[in-house]
């Protein structure tokens, strides 16, 4: 493995496409997702929409819950195997985008009598395809992450902060038949793109 100062990537900027779930790709590969592209089309009324603005102070992040491995032994063998749990993993964010569209978008509310959007005190679960895309401003560099498959709710609203509003969501990540499968016969939950897929995809 090659030491690349080309790969280290400042996530200065950035921004999340959502999808229906098992969305694809778009054709023209992954340097299709750019920081103000509104809609990708990837076929007859499918496409990859822009969440749009994002908190800079609360910017997307990623956590793993569970996913401990234990080991059992046998009378003859101490640790004679082990066994790994599936985690859990969250993705969550905020929009700071205060418009009826995005507002209903995030938290799968309607609209109200008189106008406004109705969120249930339930989370509605949205079954959603997620692309995140991180972008070095300084050295020009793309970096993505892409999820076929997650369950989207809506988190709350926060309007105590100095700067935007922020209305906060979390996605948990599902494992996804639309991956390519491993070597074994591996289920993926996501995949990621480093600044050379880009470069690929675009013929740069």
């Amino acid at each position: 493995m090659a030491i690349s100062d080309n790969a280290l990537i400042q996530a200065t900027r950035g921004t999340v496409f959502l999808a229906p779930a098992k969305t694809g790709l778009p054709t023209a590969g992954v340097g299709a997702f750019l920081l103000n592209a509104g809609a990708i089309s990837v076929g007859a009324n499918v496409s990859w929409d822009n969440l749009g603005h994002t908190s800079n102070s609360n910017k997307i992040g990623f956590s793993k819950d569970g996913g401990d491995t234990t080991t059992k032994d046998t009378w003859l063998k101490a640790s004679a195997k082990s066994s790994t749990e599936a985690p859990t993993i969250t993705i969550t964010g905020s929009s700071v985008q205060g418009d009826k569209a995005t507002l209903k978008k995030i938290t799968g509310g309607w609209d109200g009598n008189g106008g406004g959007v109705v969120v249930p005190v339930k989370s509605v679960v949205q079954k959603y395809a997620m692309f995140v895309l991180a972008y070095d401003d300084g050295d020009n560099l793309s970096f993505g992450l892409y999820v076929p498959e997650a369950d989207f709710t809506f988190n709350t609203i926060d309007l105590t902060g100095d700067d935007f509003a922020e209305f906060s969501f979390n996605a948990v990540v599902l494992s996804s038949e639309s991956l390519k499968k491993g070597p074994n016969g591996e289920i993926g939950g996501y995949q990621l793109f480093s600044p050379e897929d880009f470069t690929t995809s675009t013929g740069k």
